[in-house]
């Protein structure tokens, strides 16, 4: 199976928990992590559109798909016990269509409010969340 490469909010307290989780159960080494809130980071470099990126969270695999949202956390819990043993359910388009309005609220309404981790008074600035 490809390596995928996760782009992730690391600013987010949730987001962060959430990646390192699966940094830790990754025995197989084919997830890659990158904090799209390091000052380093440059959506374009990746092939990813700024604003979305900044929104939803993005992967990418070795042979260059793209995936976001819901299809992210599908590719990675292909790769990560013990979530490779559900890939059936959690890959079949049915169950995406049901999470994807759920995640969608998150990303949208809850992740922006979310407490922020390593930043002044626990806010973090960036352009696209001003």
């Amino acid at each position: 199976m490809e390596k995928l490469t996760i782009f992730y909010d690391g600013a987010c307290v949730v987001c962060h928990r959430e990646m390192m989780r699966y940094k830790n159960q990754d025995v197989h080494s084919k997830l890659e992590f990158i904090d799209i809130s390091s000052p380093l980071f440059r959506a374009e470099d990746h092939g990813l559109d700024p604003k979305e990126v900044e929104l939803h969270i993005h992967s990418k695999s070795e042979s260059g798909e793209i995936y976001k949202g819901v299809d992210t956390f599908a590719e990675v819990w292909k790769r990560v016990p013990p979530y490779d043993k559900l890939t059936p359910v959690l890959s079949h388009e049915l169950f995406k269509k049901l999470l994807r309005p759920s995640y969608n609220i998150f990303a949208h309404y809850i992740r922006p409010r979310l407490p922020k981790r390593d930043c002044e008074d626990g806010v973090c600035s960036s352009p696209l969340r001003e």
